[in-house]
């Protein structure tokens, strides 16, 4: 049986389809991500008084400690080691576009 309910279809091209194209685009720029890590992630002590000196928060950006970097850098591991093959697999299908780097 097909699946031709408006909104059944405004939802998967409205929310499956690009979010599938999000998911896929993190995974591939985190492969790149985990190797960058790897070699830098020694100058960020995990120390919440060792402070990014950036110069942005003239911007309202706020202002990252070492330890803040590390603790964003522990979820991004986890989360990308969460997309073994299968789910990439499953993510894949429903994109559209091109995976662009």
């Amino acid at each position: 049986m097909a699946i031709t309910d408006p909104e059944a279809i405004k939802f998967v091209n409205e929310y499956i389809r690009p979010m599938c194209e999000q998911i896929r685009s993190s995974n591939a720029k985190g492969a790149d991500f985990a190797i960058k890590w790897a070699g830098i992630s020694a100058g960020f002590p995990n120390d919440a008084a060792e402070m990014l000196e950036d110069g942005r928060e003239d911007e309202g950006i706020s202002r990252l400690t070492g330890a803040d970097i590390n603790a964003v850098a522990t979820v991004f591991s986890s989360l990308l080691g969460d997309l073994d093959s299968t789910a990439q697999a499953i993510i894949q299908k429903p994109c559209v576009r091109p995976l662009l780097s």
